[in-house]
């Protein structure tokens, strides 16, 4: 990493007025990889992937001390298409209606400018992760990242693909606990859709979250809730994603374990959704991790949602199998391998991440070999 200081840069120089120096990280993650995905039933795909074990991305943050233990602080932090030379699309309002498209960088991870202290903790104006996805990053044993990523199934909405305010929420506030708590840790995340009040939408894309966890030594485990409002349709209405997940670290093994129900009130009824992720880590060859974790979709929906040839949704549960090996060449660069097979039933047709959905109730499979290098 590289660290720059600066006087004039964010404006903080200027009319002769005298300034605290500051100082900037930049930051990174390339990652990149061969892939190959088969949906059974619609064919298959080979490509150049990123974001196999780690999400490409690269950042900016930076703090000042204001005295008094106070800081000020900022981040900002774009994901990255490398295989394509651009950046990944954010969404603007919460809604299907303010989603972007793939072109210049955007930072659509996390950007925020804050004020917080060691003793009363930080307040954010921001776009963050939302709390629900926090946990699924930290329980889930490829880190929400890749062909066998949990999300393949828990991130599913009133379909197979997430709902806008499923990872990410844009024009949010959120406040998070102070450090050295003894172990707790937790925070609270409102946002909003920005829309006209006279407008029949007017609380779509309003949210409310918030994450409460404990850590100590070995042990990892947080729970978490995030309600979205959007008026009724026939793919998408009032969400609630509910999980809790954790983490053990027995030395000669980690073991993750993640929960999580999904609610989405559309026209038709109610899409429920409860999946349940087990996986484990198991250090290799000195220098490396073999991950391998099981997930399982159960879908409860009322019997009034129906596939389009008629048959209840609640039919449509899905499995998945995955497997991988990560070889760090050193603490910056590493190498990885992963196999993921997703098993549909009924009429679903969940995917594994980058491949082609299969046809209904058929497998969707795929394997990737890349190098990730952090800066």
């Amino acid at each position: 990493m590289k660290r720059f200081l600066m006087w004039s840069a964010l404006g903080l120089a200027g009319g002769g007025a005298a300034h605290a120096q500051s100082s900037v990280t930049m930051f990174g993650v390339m990652d990149l990889g061969i892939q190959y995905t088969k949906g059974a039933g619609n064919g298959s795909v080979k490509a150049l992937s990123n974001g196999g074990l780690s999400t490409s991305r690269i950042g900016f943050r930076g703090t000042e001390d204001l005295g008094g233990g106070l800081r000020a602080s900022f981040w900002l932090e774009g994901s990255l298409n490398p295989d394509t030379g651009t950046g990944r699309p954010s969404n603007s309002n919460n809604q299907t209606s303010g989603a972007g498209t793939a072109g210049p960088i955007t930072f659509d991870r996390m950007s925020f400018v804050s004020i917080s202290s060691d003793t009363l903790g930080e307040l954010r104006l921001e776009h963050d992760f939302i709390p629900t996805h926090y946990n699924s990053i930290y329980f889930d044993p490829f880190n929400a990242n890749g062909v066998a990523r949990a999300g393949n199934l828990t991130f599913a909405g009133a379909g197979t693909g997430p709902l806008p305010t499923a990872i990410t929420g844009s024009n949010t506030v959120s406040y998070w606990l102070p450090p050295k708590l003894g172990g707790l840790y937790g925070m609270a995340m409102v946002g909003t859709g920005e829309n006209d009040s006279t407008a029949a939408n007017r609380d779509d894309g309003n949210f409310a979250g918030a994450r409460l966890g404990f850590a100590s030594g070995a042990f990892d485990i947080a729970a978490a809730v995030t309600r979205s409002h959007f008026n009724s349709t026939a793919t998408i209405g009032n969400y609630t994603h509910a999980n809790i997940g954790g983490s053990w670290d027995a030395g000669f093994a980690k073991f993750f374990a993640l929960y999580n129900r999904v609610r989405v009130k559309i026209v038709a009824g109610t899409v429920r959704k409860n999946t349940a992720e087990i996986g484990v880590h198991i250090p290799a060859f000195e220098v490396g991790r073999i991950r391998i974790s099981y997930a399982y979709l159960d879908d409860r929906s009322d019997d009034s949602v129906r596939n389009a040839d008629g048959t209840p949704r609640n039919r449509d549960d899905a499995r998945q199998f995955g497997i991988g090996y990560v070889h760090n060449l050193s603490k910056r660069t590493a190498l990885y391998g992963t196999y993921a097979r997703l098993m549909n039933g009924g009429q679903a047709r969940y995917v594994v991440s980058g491949g082609l959905a299969p046809a209904a109730g058929q497998r969707s499979t795929g394997w990737e070999f890349g190098v990730r290098h952090l800066f």
